[in-house]
């Protein structure tokens, strides 16, 4: 069984603010649009609706008046849930009433009858709680809403019912539980200008629920003593000026296993960066990638509560995401592999996927440096050498922070939040069909099974990464510790023990890597990003300045350009220095809106970059609030690399190319000519022994490097199917033996 391809709409992101339509793509279905007419689904797309209802806009033909056309769901006439829309001849309305799996919306007109109906769409509805395109969910599974303020759930899928909480911001400039709701307020009462300039009481409502799965919060400035409530229906309450028509969806960070909703508090949804410009914001819990390491349920997740907003408040005129860390992964990724769900990203602290090899590479040179070597032969400074990051003031780097925070995602039994029970989890001899708690089991979904293992398949590769290369040909390190290194590194067996022998990737999770997006291409990343950092290469800390230049490649790699990237360094502490993060949502509300005037016929990506504000360029800030304009470059003699020092990574160091982008490298024979170091007889054989099927040729794309397969992939279940299974003559079941080649060639 093949991986399921959504229908995917091919009407760039930018057509819909022309259109006034969801940034979710409001696709056309075949059979949607007939003797004119045209029905579009605005709050998400027709075949991945949830919940029971759908917001719909049908085009009329010119020559047929409004009140002439009938709208028939599953043959039951709802054409008094229609009115008048927005559009010159079109009908806008909430259809509700939607049973689980398909359903038929058909339209017609007193010259045609309903034995003959104009125009049918296809309308497939499923759970709140999903899944949709994700996958099953995780078993055994933790809800957490009564920890959230929510109450006990009313099923295991998390289900509450929705509750509504108002707060006020106050004068002195904090949130407070605002316990009347009519006048007299408070009176220390303050008010906020939004974006569109409209000064409002800025007192806001806090939405909390569940959808799949997930603890959802929504906030908006809002009027208690005439709240906003259905505004499609007749009498219904549209939101009032403290919304300025814009969504902010924040992503959280961390990596961690999952099998839980997650948990949060209902304040969490007071972001004043936001709030206070009349953004609306939205999030789940399952938009935190502590709470469980899977990009594509988030996606999940964001296009559920969008179509709720949608439905509840209004279609946003644009989303624009935000986070740091697993925050900007997430960004990049949904971007990516599922596109028009958000129409413009804020990546700080950012990285370029969730594959990091550095979490893998680290935790074996801290095994290695502590537990194999002599401690005391690697001091900090000669780690570096190896590591590639930058040494803090107390002789740490960042390669320890990553061996000390996410090393343990090598092993299933370890990094679970307490509220997953002990006894639910693995354990290879008392509960050896537990949940497992890596990386890649929490991409189980996407990667599939290993049937060898039973377990998910994995992409994470060393075999001919020739650790600390390059500080052997700077002479920072001996021949000597450059073969003990790569001598005694090894690897990790299934269950994150250490082992000898170096980390062969299942070959057909390489593949996988790259045509399902677990490996960021850059591809549909044409849209405006604003990628901002802290410096954090001098403490020792995971969030190192390579990777913004990293990402930069590959923008240039998939699409010709990184024009549509812009991007900030600020120090970790100073003065004067401005908010970056309601910087960059006043850019990009400049810069969307410079786009969506754009009625040019040129393409998307041209668009963007022309819509780009001039004073939106590549800027770095010193400790004093002193700004400094000029283009990012990774080596460039420029100020700011002056001030901020990027430095490297473990496969930098090892002779990646700066994008930094191959799961699996191609090997070459060793050439002991291309050392900087001449090799004794007994060295030569020593090398050969560790890389006995040769070393990374890094000149070439990697083992099966290749481009994102499609976007909007559905996946199916994972005990019952292999993605790339295809029948027999598949190529790849027909090349497996290259990766026991020499060279591993394909």
């Amino acid at each position: 069984m093949k991986i399921r391809r959504r229908l995917m709409t091919t009407v760039p992101v930018f057509l819909f603010f022309l259109m006034a339509l969801a940034v979710v793509p409001p696709s056309a279905h075949p059979e949607g649009a007939g003797h004119g007419f045209e029905i579009l689904t605005l709050s998400s797309r027709p075949d991945t609706l949830s919940g029971g209802d759908v917001l719909v806009q049908i085009n009329v033909p010119h020559n047929i008046s409004l009140n002439k056309v009938h709208v028939m769901l599953n043959g039951q006439d709802i054409t008094g849930d229609f009115r008048p829309g927005h559009e010159p001849g079109s009908l806008l309305g909430l259809v509700e009433g939607l049973k689980l799996g398909e359903n038929i919306l058909a339209v017609s007109d007193h010259d045609h009858g309903w034995g003959r109906p104009a125009a049918a769409l296809e309308l497939v509805n499923y759970p709140i709680f999903g899944p949709i395109f994700s996958g099953p969910h995780q078993i055994p599974w933790i809800c957490e809403t009564a920890a959230s303020g929510l109450g006990d759930p009313l099923d295991e899928h998390c289900t509450v019912v929705p509750r509504y909480d108002w707060f006020y911001r106050s004068t002195a400039g904090t949130f407070k539980p605002l316990l009347g709701l009519n006048p007299p307020f408070p009176v220390d009462l303050a008010q906020t200008t939004t974006i569109d300039g409209h000064i409002v009481n800025y007192i806001v409502r806090v939405e909390s629920g569940t959808i799949d799965q997930s603890i959802y919060r929504i906030a908006i400035i809002d009027d208690p003593t005439n709240p906003i409530s259905n505004p499609w229906l007749a009498g219904g309450q549209k939101p009032g000026p403290g919304w300025n028509g814009k969504l902010n969806f924040p992503f959280g960070g961390g990596c961690g296993p999952g099998f839980r909703s997650g948990r949060n508090t209902v304040t969490s949804a007071l972001s004043n960066d936001a709030l206070s410009l009349g953004f609306a914001v939205a999030f789940g819990t399952r938009n935190t990638l502590q709470t469980g390491c899977n990009d594509v349920l988030s996606a999940e997740t964001v296009m559920m509560i969008k179509e709720h907003f949608i439905e509840h408040y209004g279609v946003p005129k644009y989303t624009v995401g935000s986070g740091g860390s697993g925050g900007a992964i997430q960004q990049h990724m949904i971007a990516q592999n599922y596109p028009g769900l958000l129409d413009a990203l804020t990546p700080s602290s950012s990285f370029p996927d969730s594959d990091n090899v550095d979490v893998f590479d680290c935790t074996l040179f801290y095994n290695y440096f502590n537990n194999i070597a002599n401690p005391a032969d690697w001091p900090g400074a000669k780690r570096v050498k190896i590591t590639g990051f930058g040494l803090s003031a107390n002789g740490l780097e960042s390669c320890g922070s990553w061996a000390a925070s996410f090393g343990t995602l090598i092993d299933p039994t370890k990094n679970f939040d307490p509220v997953v029970p002990l006894a639910l989890r693995y354990d290879p001899i008392t509960n050896p069909t537990g949940a497992r708690g890596t990386v890649s089991d929490q991409m189980v979904n996407m990667l599939g099974i290993d049937p060898h293992t039973g377990f998910a398949r994995t992409s994470w590769d060393n075999v001919g990464v020739q650790y600390g290369l390059k500080a052997l040909n700077d002479g920072d390190i001996t021949k000597e510790e450059f073969l003990d290194l790569n001598e005694m590194v090894g690897g990790f067996d299934v269950d994150g023990h250490f082992v000898p022998e170096r980390v062969e990737a299942d070959p057909k999770a390489i593949e996988l890597a790259y045509i399902t997006g677990r490996t960021i291409s850059a591809e549909n990343l044409t849209l405006p990003i604003i990628d901002y950092r802290s410096y954090t290469d001098l403490v020792a800390d995971i969030h190192t300045r390579e990777r913004t230049f990293s990402m930069i490649e590959r923008l240039k790699k998939a699409n010709g350009t990184a024009a549509n990237q812009v991007n900030w360094t600020r120090p970790l502490s100073g003065t004067g220095i401005p908010n970056l993060a309601q910087l960059a949502l006043r850019a990009h509300d400049e810069w969307l809106t410079n786009l969506a005037a754009d009625a040019s016929p040129d393409p998307y990506p041209v668009k963007v970059i022309r819509a780009k504000p001039a004073w939106l360029v590549d800027t770095c800030w010193d400790a004093t609030g002193v700004k400094y304009e000029e283009p990012a470059t990774y080596n460039g003699p420029a100020v700011c690399n002056t001030l901020y020092p990027p430095h490297a990574n473990p496969r930098l160091v090892a002779g990646s190319p700066l994008a930094n982008d191959v799961v699996k490298c191609k090997l070459n024979p060793i050439h002991f000519s291309s050392y900087n170091v001449r090799f004794t007889q007994e060295e030569k054989a020593r090398l050969k022994a560790i890389f006995p099927h040769g070393v990374c040729d890094y000149s070439r794309p990697g083992v099966r490097q290749q481009s994102l397969g499609e976007s909007w992939l559905s996946y199916p279940r994972p005990g019952h199917f292999h993605p790339l299974d295809q029948g027999d003559d598949h190529p790849l079941d027909r090349q497996d033996h290259d990766f026991k080649g020499h060279d591993f060639d394909d």
